[in-house]
């Protein structure tokens, strides 16, 4: 039991530190908090979740998608920057006008936000290769084996979805104290920040 307890002890860590990285989920988390109430945050990283339990099954059992996914990566990276900068954008002319109220959450489904936080961790293709370096370092210094490597990746994406709810929850609080010329700064401020990272995906080597 204590070789199992251990690495999730450790995986819960980890998730604690990739749970605050200040990416686009994280801004699209606060966002849709503040618009539209905690519960469309926690759609989001409901979604960023099943993203994540997906890269982490293909890491366990999927060594020929991986060797493969490797030839592909540089067309990966330049669709997901491009899909950013498209979002970002996006955020420009998505404003609600004045008379609509602001926390309405019937604007769009709860699958139009769980698909939103997939798509988002899903076009990250840095995302991904995280999890394939973490992977490799358990294996290689640690000398994971599968059933330990299962264990510390589901601590680590308990800890992320932990904290990716508390932050919807103090992102709405702190969204019902702001008023709308406010809210739109916010949604351009995340639209600028889209673009940024999807430029900074394009052009940086991986």
């Amino acid at each position: 039991m204590e070789n199992l307890l251990l690495p999730f002890l450790s995986g819960l860590g980890v998730g604690c530190i990739l749970g605050f990285g200040f990416g686009s989920v994280f801004f699209a988390i606060i966002q849709s908090s503040i618009n539209h109430g905690f519960k469309k945050g926690v759609n989001i990283a409901l979604g960023v979740i099943i993203c994540d339990i997906l890269f982490c099954t293909l890491v366990l059992f999927g060594s020929q998608f991986i060797d493969e996914i490797h030839l592909y990566k540089n067309v990966i990276k330049y669709i997901g920057g491009v899909l950013l900068i498209a979002l970002g954008v996006y955020q420009f002319f998505s404003h609600k006008p004045n008379n609509e109220k602001m926390g309405d959450t019937k604007a769009k489904g709860t699958m139009y936000y769980v698909s939103k936080g997939f798509i988002l961790n899903f076009m990250n293709p840095f995302n991904f290769f995280a999890w394939i370096a973490i992977q490799t370092y358990l294996k290689g210094v640690h000398s994971y084996s599968t059933i330990q490597s299962i264990y510390f990746f589901a601590g680590t994406v308990c800890s992320i979805f932990i904290i990716e709810i508390l932050l919807s929850i103090l992102a709405n609080y702190v969204g019902k104290k702001l008023n709308e010329k406010i809210i739109k700064f916010i949604n351009y401020t995340v639209g600028y920040i889209f673009i940024i990272i999807g430029v900074v995906l394009i052009f940086k080597k991986i």
